[in-house]
C-alpha cells in the first residue's frame, strides 16, 4: 500500500459504511485504478465482523484523526453511495483537493451538493448495481473476493432482493456476480434476517413507545428506544414493524451510546423518507432512508422529527386540484350545430350538457356531433344523442377515486359537482398529466431537473428577483388566498427566472376577479390602481413607479385571421394556451402551500433546454401573424432555433401574406422591439431568410453595405457608451440605417403602413430626414471644418448623428468624436449683455454676431474674449450699425 503523501487517486464513501458502501468503494477503486479506499469512521457491526474475520485483501486504509491531512492533492477522487458532502465527514476536505471527482449513488438525486465531473446516479436497489453497469460497459470482471463483497452489498441493501426498491437491474447484477464467482455460503454468514436478542429487546421497546399520527390523511408511526451500545441493522427492526403494523409510514429513533440512529420506512407516495432524513444529514430512498444524529438528546430529536415529518408530507390531491374550471357547456335546448360551434371555438372534444339550473344532465362528444351533422342532423337537439349514464364527484374526493371511477366506467369526462352547481370537469388528459407528474418525480426521470413538467421553484424566484419583489409576490399570494382566489406569476418573467435572467415585468393572472384583488392589494400597499373594466385587468403603481399588472385568466378565439380576439374567462391552463410560444406559456402559483409551484403544461422547460422556439398549436400564426416577428425576436435574443414544425407554419403564414393583415402600429412596435435587441442584425437576416422584410416596405433589403454600416454603428455606440453616461435609444439609429434607401415619399408610405401620425410621426420623420440630409451635406463638403460639421449636426438627435456617421463610413468617425466631445460644447464667451455694453442696440443682429463668433471660435480663427469683442464690433460696423 502506498504512503499517504503518495496517494493520487482515492475512493471515499459515507461515514459508518455498510456493505453496499464498502463494496461499491472497493469495486470503484479497482475499476478506476485508484490507490486506496480511505475511511476514518468505524464500519457497521456486521461489516466490521467481515473485515476482521475474513482473510481477504481489501484496498482499504483506515485513517486516524487528521492523518488524511497528509494528502495535499489528488488527481482523482471517487465518491460512492453518497451525494452529500456532510455524510463523508471528516473526509469532505478531500473534495476540495481533487482535480477530478466521479460520483456513484443509488439514492434519489434531490439534495445532492457534491459537484462531480462525472455523475452516475440512478434509483436502483444498491450502488453496487450501478458500478456493475460501468463494469459491463468496460468489459471488466471482478475476481471472487471482490464479487463476494459486492454481492454482500447488493443483498444487504435490497433485503436479499426482496425490498420494494429492488429493480430488475439489481437481479441481473446478482446474476453477474454469481457468474463472477461470488461465494453464497460466505455471504449467508453475514447477511442474516434473524433477529438477535438485543434487536428483539429494541423491537419490544419501539412497539411500547409507538405513537400513530394521522397527517394529511396518512397514518404515520413514530417511536423511540434506547440502548447502551450500538445495535446493528436497526433498519431490519423497522422493516419488521412495518410488516406487523398497518401504517403508511414509520420513523424510529434509537439512541445507541452517544449517537441516535434514525430509520424511516414508507409505503405511501405522499411520504418521502429521503427528504425527511436529509434534514438530519442522512439520505436514502423515498421508501427507505436513515441518518445518524449527534449532539442532540433523544427527546429533542423525536420532537424535531415530528415537525419535519409534518412539513414534508404531501397531501393527497383532490378532484378540485386537477379539474378544469370554468367549464364550457351545451344547454339541453341546444342543437348539433350550436354544439359544433362550441367544440370548434374552444377546441374541445367533449362537453357536459346542462339543464336550466346549470346542472349536468348528460355528456356529448364532438365525434358524435360530427357523425350527426354528416347525416344532416344540424338542427337536432343535443339531448337526443347525449350520454345520460354518467357519474359525478364532489370536489373533495381524492383523485385516485375519481381515476378509478373513470377507468371502471370508461367515462371520458367526469363532472365535479358541489351543492347543486357544476364546479369543473376532469378529463383523461388531466389524469395522464397527473400520472406524468408523478412519474417525473422518480430519480431515473430527473437526469435534468429542469425537464420536469411541474416542480417548485420558490427558491429560484427569490434568487432571481429582488427581495422587495419576492415579498410583493408573497403578499399577493396570501391576499388572493384570503379572498378564495388563485393567483399566478406568468409570462416572460417566469421564462427568465428559469433562464436566470433579470426581468422586472411582473404580470399576475388571477382565476377570478383580478381587478378586485388589485384594488385590495393597492389599498394595502397605499399604491395607485387603474382598472380596465372591459378586459378585466388592472395595474397597481407604487409611489416609486414600480408596476404590477393584474389580469383575469381568460381564453381567446379569433373569428378571422389577424383579427382582434374575443375574450372569455377561463382556467389558468386555458389562459396559458392562448400565448404565443411554449417558453412564454408557464406560470408560478403564488397561493397556498404551493407557493412557487411551476405550471408547465406545454413543455416550455424542455424547449428552453433544447433552445427551441415552438408555437402551442398549428393555427397560432393564423390567429396572430405578428407572432412571426416575435418568434424571430426571441430566437435571436436567446440564441434559440425555430422548431421544425413552427418553422413550417411560419413559412406558410408568410406565403399566405398574413403579415399584411397585422395592424400598422403592431408592425411598428414589433420592429422597434427587434431593433432594440443586441442581436438585431441576426434578426434582420432571419427575416430576410423567411422573406418577411417586404411586409414593412417593398424596397427594404439587407445587403453587404448595410451590414457593414451596422458594424460601424456598433463600434460607434461602444465608444459612446464608454465616453458618456446617458443611454442612447439604439433602435433609432438602427432604424435610420435600415431604411436609409427610402426617399421622402417612400418614408411617408412607411409611416402610413405603421399607422403613426401626429407627434410620433413628426419626431420620427424629423429624425430620419435630418439623418438623410446630414449624410448628403457631409458628402458635399470640400473643406471639412469644425464649424461646418457643427452646423450640420446641431439640432439633430444624437442617434441620428451616429447613424449618419455610420453610413458615411469609418473614415468619418473622427468627425463624430470631435463633434460629440468638443464641437457641440463650444459657445461664445460674450453674450447679449456684452454686446449691449458695447453700445450695439438690441436687434436680430445679436444672433448673427454670436453665430459668427461661434463659427470663428470653432475654426480656431479667434481664441480669446477680446478677439470675440473685436469680431463683434467688426461685424456690426460691416452691417452699418452705429454705436
Amino acid at each position: 500500500m502506498k504512503l499517504l503523501k503518495d496517494i493520487k487517486k482515492a475512493v471515499i464513501t459515507h461515514k459508518t459504511p455498510d456493505f453496499d458502501a464498502l463494496a461499491s468503494a472497493c469495486a470503484a477503486c479497482v475499476l478506476h485504478g485508484c490507490d486506496a479506499v480511505l475511511t476514518v469512521t468505524s464500519f457497521e457491526a456486521n461489516v466490521e465482523d467481515y473485515f476482521n474475520e475474513e482473510e481477504v485483501t481489501l484496498p482499504v486504509i483506515r485513517l486516524k484523526e487528521k492523518e488524511f491531512e497528509e494528502i495535499k492533492s489528488l488527481e482523482l477522487l471517487v465518491v460512492t453511495d453518497c451525494k452529500l458532502a456532510e455524510r463523508t465527514a471528516p473526509l469532505e476536505w478531500l473534495l476540495k483537493k481533487a482535480d477530478k471527482i466521479i460520483m456513484y449513488d443509488h439514492h434519489p438525486s434531490h439534495g445532492r451538493d457534491i459537484e462531480a465531473d462525472e455523475t452516475y446516479v440512478d434509483e436502483t436497489g444498491s450502488t453496487v448495481t450501478i458500478i456493475i453497469r460501468k463494469m459491463k460497459e468496460t468489459g471488466f470482471t471482478p475476481d471472487k473476493p471482490l464479487a463476494t463483497l459486492m454481492m454482500l452489498g447488493l443483498y444487504e441493501d435490497t433485503g436479499l432482493l426482496s425490498f420494494s426498491s429492488t429493480t430488475a437491474e439489481d437481479i441481473l447484477a446478482g446474476a453477474f456476480l454469481l457468474e463472477s464467482g461470488a461465494d453464497l455460503e460466505l455471504i449467508s454468514e453475514y447477511v442474516k434476517r434473524d433477529m438477535s436478542k438485543e434487536q428483539i429487546f429494541i423491537l419490544n421497546e419501539l412497539l411500547v413507545n409507538m405513537n400513530v399520527f394521522h397527517i394529511q390523511g396518512a397514518s404515520v408511526g413514530l417511536s423511540y428506544a434506547t440502548t447502551d451500545r450500538y445495535i446493528g441493522e436497526i433498519a431490519v427492526i423497522a422493516h419488521r414493524i412495518m410488516d406487523m403494523e398497518s401504517m403508511d409510514a414509520l420513523f424510529v429513533a434509537v439512541r445507541a451510546g452517544e449517537r441516535i440512529v434514525l430509520v424511516g420506512r414508507s409505503r405511501a407516495d405522499e411520504i418521502d423518507c429521503s427528504v425527511v432524513m436529509e434534514r438530519f444529514g442522512g439520505g436514502g430512498h423515498s421508501s427507505a432512508a436513515s441518518a445518524i444524529v449527534k449532539k442532540m438528546t433523544l427527546t429533542e430529536c423525536v420532537d424535531l422529527l415530528k415537525i419535519v415529518i409534518s412539513e414534508n408530507i404531501h397531501p393527497v390531491r383532490l378532484a378540485k386540484d386537477i379539474m378544469n374550471s370554468p367549464v364550457k357547456t351545451v344547454p339541453i335546448t341546444g342543437t348539433f350545430e350550436m354544439a359544433m360551434d362550441l367544440f370548434m371555438k374552444y377546441n374541445l372534444n367533449m362537453m357536459p350538457v346542462v339543464d336550466n339550473a346549470g346542472l349536468p344532465v348528460g355528456l356529448i362528444s364532438r365525434r358524435d356531433i360530427l357523425q350527426g351533422i354528416k347525416h344532416g342532423l344540424d338542427g337536432e337537439p343535443v339531448r337526443s344523442l347525449m350520454q345520460i349514464e354518467f357519474r359525478t364527484v364532489e370536489p373533495d374526493v381524492p383523485y385516485y377515486l375519481a381515476e378509478e371511477m373513470m377507468l371502471s366506467l370508461n367515462q371520458k369526462m367526469l363532472p365535479v359537482v358541489h351543492e347543486g352547481r357544476l364546479k369543473g370537469v376532469i378529463t383523461r388528459t388531466d389524469l395522464l398529466r397527473l400520472m406524468h407528474e408523478e412519474i417525473t418525480k422518480l430519480p431515473r426521470h430527473q437526469q435534468s431537473k429542469q425537464a420536469q413538467k411541474l416542480k417548485n421553484i420558490s427558491s429560484l424566484v427569490k434568487t432571481c428577483l429582488p427581495d422587495r419583489v419576492s415579498r410583493i409576490l408573497e403578499d399577493i399570494g396570501r391576499l388572493a388566498e384570503s379572498m378564495g382566489l388563485n393567483a399566478y406569476l406568468v409570462g416572460g418573467v417566469v421564462r427568465d427566472i428559469l433562464m436566470q435572467n433579470t426581468n422586472m415585468d411582473i404580470d399576475i393572472v388571477v382565476e377570478g376577479d383580478a381587478p378586485a384583488l388589485a384594488k385590495r392589494f393597492a389599498a394595502m400597499k397605499k399604491a395607485k390602481v387603474s382598472e380596465h373594466f372591459k378586459f378585466k385587468t388592472a395595474v397597481v403603481i407604487f409611489r416609486d413607479g414600480f408596476r404590477v399588472d393584474f389580469a383575469t385568466s381568460r381564453t381567446e378565439y379569433y373569428t378571422n385571421p389577424a383579427s382582434a380576439p374575443e375574450v372569455e374567462n377561463a382556467s389558468i391552463r386555458n389562459d396559458l394556451y392562448r400565448r404565443d410560444f411554449s417558453i412564454n406559456a408557464m406560470a408560478v402559483k403564488l397561493t397556498g402551500d404551493d407557493f412557487g409551484l411551476l405550471l408547465d403544461f406545454f413543455g416550455g422547460q424542455k424547449d428552453i433546454i433544447d433552445k427551441k422556439i415552438r408555437v402551442l398549436h398549428s393555427l397560432s400564426f393564423v390567429d396572430d401573424p405578428s407572432r412571426c416577428l416575435r418568434g424571430v425576436r426571441f430566437a435571436v435574443r436567446y440564441g434559440f432555433a425555430v422548431g421544425p414544425h413552427t418553422e413550417k407554419l411560419l413559412k406558410h403564414a408568410v406565403s399566405l401574406k398574413l403579415l399584411e393583415r397585422v395592424v400598422g402600429q403592431r408592425m411598428y412596435l414589433e420592429l422597434k422591439y427587434i431593433l432594440s435587441e443586441d442581436s438585431y442584425v441576426d434578426a434582420l437576416l432571419m427575416m430576410k431568410k423567411y422573406d418577411m422584410l417586404k411586409f414593412f416596405h417593398e424596397k427594404l433589403a439587407i445587403d453587404d453595405f448595410k451590414l457593414d454600416r451596422f458594424a460601424v454603428l456598433k463600434k460607434i455606440n461602444g465608444w459612446y457608451s464608454f465616453q458618456f453616461e446617458d443611454k442612447l435609444e439604439l433602435w433609432i439609429s438602427r432604424f435610420c440605417i435600415l431604411f436609409a434607401d427610402l426617399n421622402r415619399q417612400e418614408m411617408k408610405r412607411l409611416a402610413s403602413r405603421f399607422e403613426i401620425t401626429g407627434r410620433l410621426y413628426d419626431e420620427l420623420a424629423d429624425t430620419f430626414y435630418k439623418f438623410k440630409h446630414a449624410v448628403w451635406q457631409v458628402r458635399r463638403l470640400k473643406d471639412v471644418k469644425a464649424s461646418a460639421i457643427t452646423g450640420i449636426f446641431e439640432g439633430m438627435k444624437t442617434e441620428a448623428v451616429t447613424a449618419a456617421v455610420a453610413v458615411l463610413g469609418q473614415e468619418y468617425e473622427w468627425l463624430l468624436k470631435e463633434y460629440l466631445t468638443v464641437y457641440r460644447f463650444v459657445t461664445p464667451s460674450v453674450d447679449g449683455n456684452d454686446l449691449k455694453s458695447m453700445g450695439i442696440p438690441p436687434s436680430g443682429i445679436y444672433g448673427e454676431i454670436l453665430k459668427e463668433i461661434k463659427r470663428a471660435k470653432l475654426d480656431h480663427e479667434i481664441s480669446s474674449k477680446e478677439e470675440e469683442l473685436d469680431l463683434a464690433e467688426r461685424i456690426a460696423r460691416e452691417r452699418g450699425i452705429k454705436f
